[in-house]
């Protein structure tokens, strides 16, 4: 009888000190999950200068020990012949950089992703950062956790390929950075996850605007993703009433009508895309009041020499509303830079 009962308590001690270590087990692995940080597998697409900040800051977030970050690959446009007889391939900045860190890549159709599938890879994330190609409603779907875009405007300001130009054309005091979702009929369209607003620097061009918001963009991506939920849950739609469009830069826009241009305005153009006339400036009022012929209107398009202050000769173009424009070489197409 003894001994029965002795067996009986020391069962009930061998189960209640297993059902303590069942709990404290369960307990363990829930907070352990519970501090695991998510990770993401990202597909990254991007051709130019301004998408190379945006993969740079994933790689470094990439070597964090906290990382969200599992895996990075990159789909950029196919190489471009160029030069004289288009014997030269001209290959995307993208996808230097990619290469340069033994990213796998992946090289898009050259005009459009219809039809394209994404690689087989569970990808969590697409992230685009001036790719140029839109991305079909079956490619969004293929990604688990989202798609998104790091616009430089404030959108729906300036949707469209060339905001950064139109910033500089439209002579903006402020532009920002929009993180988007991407919509799946419409370019920069997508639900705003997180804007930031910027002041324009004085004189900026675009190389240098571009610089900027690049860089900027790039900060705002990693902390967007690193609170996704967050953000996701309390994205906002865009104001219809708001829209306005930075269509691409055509050619033709490079045409100079002087008497359809002021100085002020063409000032802006050869900052915003580059031009023929390389140095371009406004003249000071004092050589304004030089270059002005009291009661005689000059017609736009003239040009006129002078020599100020014993330094090399100065070229002056009349504009309209007879304003001045100076230049000190000019770029014929085709040609090397003279004056």
């Amino acid at each position: 009888m003894m001994m029965m009962i002795l067996s009986q308590k020391f069962q009930n001690v061998t189960f209640n000190f297993n059902k303590r270590n069942i709990i404290k087990s369960f307990f363990t692995n829930t907070t352990k999950r519970l501090n695991q940080k998510q990770t993401y597998r990202i597909l990254f697409f991007g051709s130019d200068n301004f998408s190379v900040p945006s993969l740079k800051a994933l790689i470094n977030e990439s070597k964090n020990p906290d990382t969200f970050v599992k895996s990075i690959e990159a789909v950029v446009p196919p190489d471009k012949k160029t030069g004289r007889g288009y014997k030269e391939l001209a290959t995307s900045p993208v996808k230097k950089f990619a290469k340069e860190y033994d990213l796998k890549i992946h090289e898009a159709p050259p005009k459009s992703l219809e039809g394209w599938e994404v690689p087989k890879s569970n990808f969590d994330f697409a992230i685009v950062v001036s790719f140029g190609y839109f991305l079909t409603p079956s490619i969004l779907e293929s990604f688990t956790k989202g798609t998104i875009n790091v616009h430089p405007s404030l959108l729906p300001k300036y949707r469209g390929a060339s905001p950064i130009q139109y910033t500089i054309l439209n002579n903006d005091k402020i532009t920002g950075i929009t993180i988007q979702e991407l919509h799946h009929e419409t370019f920069d369209a997508g639900k705003v996850l997180r804007q930031i607003t910027i002041d324009v620097p004085p004189n900026s061009t675009y190389n240098t605007l571009e610089s900027l918001l690049a860089t900027k963009g790039a900060e705002l991506l990693i902390d967007t993703l690193k609170n996704f939920d967050y953000h996701k849950d309390n994205a906002k739609e865009q104001d219809a009433l708001k829209i306005s469009k930075a269509p691409k830069i055509r050619k033709e826009m490079s045409e100079i009508k002087w008497s359809h241009i002021s100085a002020q305005q063409l000032e802006q153009l050869d900052r915003a895309i580059s031009h023929q006339l390389h140095n371009i400036s406004l003249p000071s009022l004092s050589q304004q009041q030089l270059l002005s012929q009291p009661g005689k209107t000059l017609r736009p398009g003239t040009i006129l020499i002078r020599h100020l202050e014993q330094s090399s000769p100065v070229a002056y173009v009349v504009c309209a509303g007879n304003s001045f424009i100076t230049f000190n070489s000019v770029k014929v197409e085709g040609k090397r830079e003279d004056f």
